[in-house]
């Protein structure tokens, strides 16, 4: 009998400058890599283009590719760009101004700035409309629905042009009927016309988080609609027998149609993959506490790795917007390859967040930009390879980069090599302090920590970010131009449902109405993973809780020790799991304080296929094999120097490099500064140490 003919998984990640597609068998193996360049007037060209190129590149028939996995940006940039729909917010009545004051909180970064502002909300106060209703905080009716109230908000929605629709109402989360009624109400009047209730998008506690993840919801969803069944019917033209599943902020997939329902579980969620691929690279290499840092052409993410797993917290934000879903713990900020280096009214230099993005791009592309970018900086000083850029489909013009670092140097009254320098510790100074508010200022002693860099630039800087933080080592993955895309293959399709308890204390809480309402929860998840294709044993279900202390404002997340039926024994379990979590973050504990149920959670992941890296036995530690020549790099400090040059793909298990050295890749380039010396690893991981040095 014939063996089954293979079919294939393609992840899709959409970044600023490229988009980044890997493509696998469904046996994990026959891993193939390509950058194109991201489209931003359709970036669906760019996601098909890539498509396109990895199938053939892989040999792959179309039609033998079962699943396209994406990372989609569009929510992210419609978020940015304030190109989301024309929302209208129903809310109770006397609560109209909700959005406007919020918390009365400045944004941290600018807390001691009297010109920085909150952004704005999504939707105008003249677009908020009030329904008289009340729910109280027991989840009982005080006041009645009146329909004609609703009424009278659809007719104002109407006239002024309303696109989507919010409804958050007071204790909705408690008890959802005067919501569904009003969407009820408002369907009849406005047909077709998506509606979002927040006791669907964020059933849980805090009006004003509960509010603004729902408007932003509704802010999205035509544009996530519109994009998603575009993409659809080009990958159906295509690829017909391959299901597209979109990436969650939450470190999992979803189906297309579910992301158009609840889009703003898509924010973010490119970078997600980044940190997936991060932890299960840590985890195989026995490295469980990472610092994951992607630098493309736009931003660095930042991710935390603690006890192998990423950090999933409820309480995010998205362009300065809260939301409240789970949501992997990001950091980003505006430093890439492409960001733009500039000098303020005082003279000092000054690097991003403003970004020459894909088109024009940095100077050295030829596409027209001018402005002297980071990428420009790295050329300048001859640490990258114009002749062999984006595995050589890019010739990277050195004069151009020259000229635009040189027009900032004659304005800063330097040298080119110095202004070019000044660039990158500028941008090196910028991700340190972004990787130090994620960990230093959490109290989280950063010196215990692997640096884990990738992403097309993220090579060129990891030996010096890692160096200047005192970190244990910095790695270079395998793939590290599209690990981000890389970790989308190895996400499960996740899905997440919460339950709020109200006001329960874990002395008097009910152990059977506790498991009632998980068992509701995991039932909703197997019926939608089921209908989705995925068997029974395929399904994994997690058991979590926010627990606080009574009193306190907020809580904490933490999956239940024992995932058995709920007894008076796991509860207990449970309490000290969280005091142990508690003096972690705080270093101490309130004893014999009341805890209190807020929510409880359920994780329901569909098991995708895994992604397998090759791996070797050591060798030689002789790199000479693997020996590309040289040529002058310049480093902070030493100067220019003769550096040797290395091929990754030459590279095998145990081969030593010291440094200065540069490793050239197809989609990346790995710097070894000098003093450092780079050990290759069983799946050809770089992994730069510091023993050199004395650090």
């Amino acid at each position: 009998m014939p063996d089954p003919k293979p079919s294939y998984r393609i992840a899709v990640d959409v970044g600023g400058t490229f988009t980044d597609v890997v493509i696998t068998r469904d046996d994990g193996g026959g891993l193939q890599a390509v950058k194109v360049p991201t489209t931003p007037a359709d970036r669906a060209v760019a996601v098909m283009d890539g498509i396109r190129t990895s199938a053939a590149l892989a040999e792959a028939p179309r039609s033998a590719v079962c699943e396209i996995v994406h990372g989609s940006t569009t929510g992210t940039n419609a978020l940015i760009e304030r190109t989301g729909a024309r929302v209208g917010l129903l809310t109770t009545r006397g609560f109209r101004d909700l959005l406007e004051i919020g918390r009365v909180q400045r944004p941290m970064e600018g807390l001691y700035d009297f010109t920085v502002d909150r952004p704005p909300p999504l939707v105008p106060r003249h677009l908020c409309a009030e329904a008289t209703e009340r729910i109280d905080a027991g989840g009982d009716i005080v006041t009645p629905l009146d329909e004609a109230s609703v009424q009278a908000a659809a007719e104002m929605f109407a006239a002024r042009g309303v696109e989507a629709v919010a409804v958050c109402f007071l204790f909705a989360h408690l008890n959802p009927a005067h919501e569904e009624r009003a969407a009820a109400v408002l369907a009849a009047r406005l047909p077709g016309l998506p509606i979002s209730l927040s006791s669907r998008v964020s059933p849980e506690y805090r009006e004003y988080e509960r509010a603004s993840t729902t408007v932003m919801n509704a802010y999205l969803t035509p544009v996530m609609t519109s994009y998603l069944e575009r993409l659809q019917a080009l990958i159906e033209e295509e690829v017909s027998a391959a299901r597209l599943s979109v990436i969650q902020a939450n470190g999992g997939s979803t189906s297309a149609l579910l992301a158009q329902r609840k889009p703003v579980s898509t924010v973010n969620s490119g970078p997600c993959g980044g940190v997936v691929a991060a932890a299960r690279y840590g985890r195989r290499r026995g490295r469980d506490r990472i610092v994951s840092v992607d630098m493309g052409g736009t931003s660095f993410d930042i991710g935390l790795i603690e006890d192998g797993r990423s950090r999933i917290t409820t309480e995010g934000d998205f362009q300065g917007l809260p939301v409240k879903i789970p949501i992997i713990d990001l950091h980003i900020i505006g430093a890439g390859g492409g960001s733009i280096a500039w000098i303020d009214p005082g003279g000092a230099l000054n690097v991003g967040p403003q970004s020459a993005g894909a088109e024009p791009g940095p100077a050295c592309y030829g596409r027209g930009g001018a402005a002297p970018t980071v990428t420009d900086a790295n050329l300048v000083l001859g640490r990258l390879n114009p002749e062999n850029f984006n595995a050589g489909s890019t010739t990277l013009d050195a004069e151009a980069a020259q000229d635009a670092v040189g027009r900032l140097a004659a304005e800063m009254k330097t040298g080119l090599e110095e202004a070019a320098i000044g660039v990158i510790r500028v941008v090196n100074a910028n991700m340190t302090r972004g990787i130090s508010s994620v960990t230093i200022q959490r109290g989280i002693d950063v010196r215990e920590f692997s640096l884990m860099s990738f992403g097309g630039a993220g090579g060129v800087h990891a030996a010096e970010l890692a160096r200047e933080l005192s970190m244990a080592e910095a790695i270079v993955p395998p793939l590290p131009g599209t690990f981000s895309a890389l970790g989308l293959l190895a996400t499960e399709m996740r899905h997440d449902y919460v339950s709020a308890t109200g006001s329960v204390t874990t002395d008097d809480a009910d152990p059977g109405r506790l498991e009632a309402l998980f068992r509701e929860m995991e039932d909703a998840g197997r019926t939608e993973l089921e209908a989705l294709g995925f068997a029974p044993e395929r399904i994994r279900l997690t058991r979590l809780a926010d627990l606080k202390v009574s009193g306190q404002t907020y809580e904490l997340l933490l999956p239940l020790p024992h995932q058995g039926p709920v007894t008076p024994s796991g509860i207990a379990a449970l309490v000290e799991a969280f005091g142990k979590l508690y003096r972690e973050r705080y270093a101490f504990f309130f004893e014999g304080e009341p805890i209190e149920f807020v929510n409880l959670r359920v994780s329901a992941e569909g098991l995708n296929p895994g992604v397998a890296l090759p791996e070797q036995e050591a060798g030689d530690c002789d790199p000479e094999p693997a020996r590309g020549g040289s040529r002058p790099v310049c480093f902070d400090g030493p100067g220019w120097l003769e550096t040797p040059l290395y091929m990754r793909d030459r590279l095998n298990c145990g081969m030593i490099v010291d440094g200065p050295a540069v490793v050239e890749e197809e989609t990346s380039t790995t710097l070894v500064p000098p003093g450092t010396r780079l050990e290759v690893a069983p799946d050809l991981g770089l992994v730069i140490g510091f023993a050199a040095m004395g650090t």
